[in-house]
């Protein structure tokens, strides 16, 4: 999973730092996520970002699963779930665009954003050192 996240959590500090932006975020509004339990396990994280000018005009999804959990159509779901509740009418996060970034190279990535209807809109330029590879850019309209 190292290879595609930009943010890994090394240690108990840099854990206790995370939650701690979550419930900020949570707060203003800004990036709501949760954890995804498969029979009461932890299996993954499932986030979305309010849009954010200049940055980028569509509001965004993100995910991750631990490889144990891959190929169950988890991801799928919590993007298809996502999709629907962004675009269902809700007043907490207005949305007429939704994009899904990803490493080019993350293939199980792209497959999800394909199963969900998110088409690949652009490849994005590496950007270092946060961004050191190509990117695939998927974007969902309304």
């Amino acid at each position: 999973m190292r290879r595609w996240l930009v943010n890994c959590i090394d240690d108990e500090d840099q854990a206790r730092a995370a939650l701690a932006r979550q419930r900020v975020s949570w707060a203003d509004g800004t990036r709501l996520s949760w954890a995804v339990e498969l029979e009461r396990t932890v299996v993954g994280h499932f986030v979305i970002k309010a849009a954010d000018p200049p940055e980028t005009l569509a509001t965004g999804v993100g995910y991750w699963t631990v490889a144990g959990a891959r190929g169950k159509g988890i991801a799928s779901r919590c993007v298809q779930a996502a999709t629907e509740w962004l675009f269902g009418g809700q007043d907490i996060m207005p949305a007429d665009e939704i994009e899904l970034l990803h490493t080019v190279g993350n293939e199980g990535s792209c497959r999800v954003a394909q199963k969900c209807g998110y088409v690949l809109e652009s490849v994005l330029a590496p950007m270092p050192p946060k961004f050191p590879s190509e990117g695939h850019r998927h974007l969902r309209k309304r």
